[in-house]
């Protein structure tokens, strides 16, 4: 069976239902294509549609008054977006974007409240979803309120290393997941290269001294 015709057989969340469960989920919504950067929904409308990301991934942003970002998650394939708000009728919380070519299943939000009353399973996986995201949230809260914008860029430069981001951000992509501005991140950048601890180059940074990020990163303040 190829991916086109079971779009959710690779997601953790719908796993434990029957291909043809996961067929009737499939049909009660429809696939989206999503190319880099072009928005997905706005912060403050209205709950109608709840999305499954099916690949790539996608980050919720907060847009303060002003026009300054942060992004508070990127989520990737098998994970809900607005499943929260689709329960309380609230508001969507945050803007969503894609960070890379993505597709999503977009359910209408009655038809997502259905499915956790039909399947108690994927109600599970979702609570157990949401528990991790609220840890990750946390801890994004601490390090925005306790460490500084050094601490908070060098462990997002030994994240990009290991490979837990594996794709190329401009300046802006990265201030905004440093809740900071581009000229900040630009300076801190050029405050590493000058201490030899990575070498900027045109879209791609190499480090060259991981002990020293490591330990700027571990430090407070």
């Amino acid at each position: 069976m190829s991916y086109e015709h079971d779009p959710l057989r690779r997601g953790p969340l719908f796993s434990d239902l029957t291909l043809g469960d996961r067929r009737c989920v499939v049909e009660l919504g429809s696939v989206r294509a999503l190319q880099r950067g072009e928005i997905l929904a706005l912060e403050g409308d209205p709950t109608r549609w709840v999305y499954v990301i099916l690949e790539g991934r996608v980050r919720a942003i907060k847009l303060s008054a002003g026009g300054r970002e942060q992004v508070v998650a990127e989520l990737s394939a098998g994970e809900v977006l607005y499943g929260v708000p689709a329960l309380d009728n609230g508001p969507l919380p945050a803007t969503t974007q894609a960070a890379t070519r993505a597709r999503v299943l977009a359910l209408p939000a009655e038809a997502f409240r259905e499915i956790l009353l039909s399947f108690p399973n994927v109600a599970m996986r979702l609570l157990e979803a949401w528990a991790e995201r609220l840890r990750r949230m946390t801890g994004l809260v601490e390090d925005l309120s306790l460490r500084s914008v050094s601490a908070r860029l060098a462990s997002l430069l030994l994240d990009r290393a290991t490979g837990s981001v594996d794709h190329r951000m401009t300046q802006r992509e990265m201030a905004a997941r440093l809740g900071t501005v581009r000229e900040v991140a630009s300076r801190t950048l050029g405050e590493f290269q000058d201490s030899g601890w990575i070498v900027v180059h045109r879209g791609r940074i190499e480090i060259l001294d991981t002990d020293a990020l490591r330990c700027v990163a571990q430090t407070d303040g």
